[in-house]
């Protein structure tokens, strides 16, 4: 009777052993191998950037909130061991029992060089910016850099950051910049010509101290560095301001020369114009601050001792409006 009962539940174990392996056997079939090799588009990847395209739809939606970590550069590679994967999965034990991880993961960000096509558009916008028209002037086949960029988008923003003609090697270098893919580092891009440029230029010795007018300048096609974002300054523009330093005729100048003159000074009265809707009256004030024109400053009633806030419209001529 003994020995029936021990033969009976050995069978009963051995059958409820064979169901457990072909249970675990049958889920090991069904578990989702994930992918060797990934391609990246985004900054960060995702178990769902993992997951074949067949794994089942509610496995990929809890997969997409499982961020597991930020994606390699362009041009560089990232490997993932199972180890690693276990430990970052440990949250998500039931998950990772339905998983079958390779040996290992390589994955990589997607990228493209950025083609010479795209940096001579770049150039033709930046001298067009400066009043050049560069698209007879400047062939993609003539741009010469060492180093290839890479970019991750279609439009990396290339923006040139500084122009700089070199006459003696008869050359220009421009200095360019992936303005919407930011970790990139500025690079250079040479063309064998020294581009000249419109130059505002001194038509004649500027000492110090001096008010200048558009008539004192010209624009003249030069070999000079440029940042083509500044703005490009034209005569007119300097008309009224007052020079830092002595200029020499023929010299560049720019906006940095120059500033605007003081037109009220502490110490020497002035006239201020009050105005209202149906009024203007004009009295005499001192200066409590000096200023240039258009500026808010602080001034005194030289009868009422009051102090206001007027504008400055010209030499020792002030407006408060009320």
């Amino acid at each position: 009777m003994r020995t029936r009962f021990a033969t009976t539940l050995l069978a009963l174990l051995l059958a409820v052993s064979a169901w457990a392996g072909e249970t675990a056997r049958v889920r090991t079939l069904h578990r989702v191998a994930l992918l060797a090799r990934v391609v990246l588009r985004s900054d960060t990847f995702t178990l769902d950037d993992l997951l074949p395209r067949s794994a089942p739809a509610a496995m990929h939606r809890e997969a997409i909130r499982i961020v597991l970590g930020q994606s390699p550069q362009p041009a560089a590679s990232r490997i993932l061991y199972p180890q690693q994967l276990e430990f970052l999965l440990r949250d998500h034990a039931d998950l990772l029992a339905e998983l079958s991880l390779p040996k290992e993961i390589t994955i990589r960000r997607f990228h493209r060089a950025v083609t010479k096509g795209e940096i001579a558009r770049a150039i033709e916008r930046a001298l067009g910016s400066q009043g050049v028209n560069a698209k007879d002037s400047i062939d993609a086949q003539d741009l010469q850099f060492s180093t290839p960029v890479y970019v991750t988008g279609e439009n990396p923003g290339l923006e040139v950051l500084r122009i700089a003609p070199d006459p003696l090697r008869r050359e220009t270098e421009f200095t360019l910049w992936t303005s919407k893919e930011p970790h990139n580092l500025p690079f250079t891009v040479t063309v064998q010509r020294a581009l000249k440029l419109p130059t505002l230029v001194a038509r004649r010795a500027i000492p110090p101290g001096e008010i200048v007018s558009p008539a004192d300048f010209a624009v003249e096609m030069r070999a000079t560095r440029r940042d083509p974002a500044a703005p490009a300054v034209g005569a007119a523009e300097m008309a009224g301001l007052e020079a830092r330093a002595t200029l020499r005729a023929g010299e560049p100048v720019d906006r940095d020369l120059f500033k605007r003159p003081v037109l009220v000074k502490p110490g020497a009265l002035a006239t201020l114009i009050v105005q209202g809707a149906a009024f203007s009256i004009k009295t005499v004030v001192d200066p409590l601050e000096q200023g240039v024109m258009g500026q808010e400053i602080r001034v005194r009633n030289t009868e009422t001792r009051q102090v206001v806030e007027a504008r400055v419209v010209g030499r020792d001529r002030l407006v408060k409006t009320l």
